[in-house]
């Protein structure tokens, strides 16, 4: 047995995407491919991304697979996705509705992929957010302060971009132990790459994605959250598994997006 990087992408919005490597043992030539599709209620949101995973005596590249036949349906209606990129399907019409639950087909070489995931209803956002030291430290990060529905579970994930940049740590909540409350979460994370780039400083420009999840996929990032903080208890590190079927790697995901931005004043 040998060992296979695989990067997986989430595309966020229209051709907006975050980025993980993962660390799994495969046999050497036990390729897959890594189907990552999102459909979210902001305009132009639907995306679909298709790679394959690599040999470990390969270069750590990863190269979209094209030719594939991609569609989004909800009910009896159809959205088909074009390919905008290497690898990468769009569609710039299709906006989802919270509630709705919407399936994914993808052909590829004659096989079929599919998946289905439901957008949460309500679609949660941001109160307010704010900078402010870390504890017992004096690093500043973001915190962000919203209102979690009482009732049924919920399920969040924050996206961090400073200048443009996204962190690409994963950030995730849910209201187990903070259900109908107000919440204040800080975003902080361990800067292990010593990247300036990667602190917020004065005059910054900082915009947060708040990112409602059904359960499915919400494990699916918990399980590559694990894996990125080596939290596996002891296990070597796994592929996430996903909700799509096939014998594919990767998740689809309907999802509301909500977004705040602040500019960072002086401390």
């Amino acid at each position: 047995m040998r060992q296979i990087r695989i990067l997986t992408l989430i595309t966020i919005g229209l051709l907006c995407a975050c980025q993980r490597v993962v660390t799994v043992h495969l046999n050497t030539g036990a390729t897959k491919y890594v189907i990552e599709g999102v459909v979210t209620d902001q305009p132009g949101g639907a995306s679909v991304s298709i790679t394959q995973t690599k040999d470990f005596s390969s270069d750590n590249t990863f190269t979209g697979v094209s030719g594939a036949t991609v569609t989004i349906e909800h009910n009896d209606s159809a959205y088909p996705l074009t390919e905008s990129g290497p690898g990468i399907y769009t569609n710039g019409t299709l906006t989802g509705i919270p509630g709705n639950t919407y399936k994914l087909k993808v052909v590829l070489d004659g096989v079929l992929y599919t998946a289905s995931s439901t957008m949460p209803n309500p679609v949660v956002g941001m109160d307010s957010i704010y900078v402010s030291n870390g504890v017992l430290t004096t690093k500043r990060y973001l915190t962000v302060v919203y209102t979690d529905p009482a009732g049924p579970p919920n399920y969040y994930r924050w996206v961090q971009y400073v200048n443009g940049r996204q962190e690409q740590t994963v950030f995730l909540g849910n209201d187990e132990f903070t259900d109908g409350l107000t919440v204040k979460d800080q975003l902080d994370f361990n800067n292990d790459t010593n990247d300036p780039n990667r602190d917020i400083n004065t005059g910054d420009s900082i915009r947060i994605d708040m990112i409602n999840l059904d359960s499915t996929v919400y494990h699916y990032w918990f399980a590559l959250q694990q894996n990125a903080n080596g939290s596996t208890g002891g296990a070597s590190p796994a592929n996430p598994t996903g909700n799509i079927s096939g014998g594919c790697l990767g998740y689809f995901s309907a999802q509301g997006v909500r977004t705040r931005s602040l500019l960072v004043g002086k401390q």
